[in-house]
């Protein structure tokens, strides 16, 4: 067999030949193949029993084709799906998909909102301005604008016109 990283190419390449396909198919709904596979041509047969073991579909101990339905989570097992970590469990493609429930969650995306709307901390914005950046990273950015003042990472100006970051004496 393959190294098991590629080995679901094998797999693939079963599904995308009709002959390895109909006995894969009939033995996923485990009904007897042998009856198909004696309807084809030698070669063919032969060509379609090797994919089908090379891809590690078939149990090498039966006398007739059986499948090894255990394949499937070797192959998941072989390639495992790399999970987001940090943030980026929560923003996908440079916006925020979902508002956090756990509060450590919670400071780490405001952090990233606050940096990225404003990523000079000097910058005095009005509402607006703030609104207008929140929103290409977030569906609610009237709510997320209020959350950052709220965790004090953004400080509104007394009249309510302009937003800005934080002194660390304010946090």
């Amino acid at each position: 067999m393959t190294d098991e990283k590629n080995a679901w190419r094998g797999v693939i390449a079963a599904l995308a030949n009709p002959e390895s396909r109909r006995v894969l198919g009939l033995l996923l709904s485990e009904q007897d193949a042998s009856a198909h596979l004696a309807s084809l041509p030698l070669k063919r047969r032969e060509r379609v029993l090797r994919v089908l073991a090379d891809a590690g579909l078939l149990d090498p101990s039966s006398d007739r084709p059986r499948l090894r339905p255990e394949r499937f989570a070797e192959l998941l097992d072989a390639a495992p799906v790399a999970r987001p970590t940090g943030i980026d469990r929560f923003i996908v493609d440079g916006r925020l998909d979902h508002y956090p429930a756990r509060s450590d969650d919670r400071a780490a995306v405001l952090q990233y909102l606050v940096h990225r709307a404003m990523p000079d901390a000097t910058e005095l914005v009005d509402e607006r301005t703030l609104t207008e950046r929140l929103a290409a990273l977030s569906d609610d950015p009237v709510t997320m604008r209020r959350y950052l003042v709220d965790a004090g990472l953004l400080v509104r100006e007394p009249d309510g016109s302009a937003y800005r970051h934080a002194a660390p004496s304010e946090r």
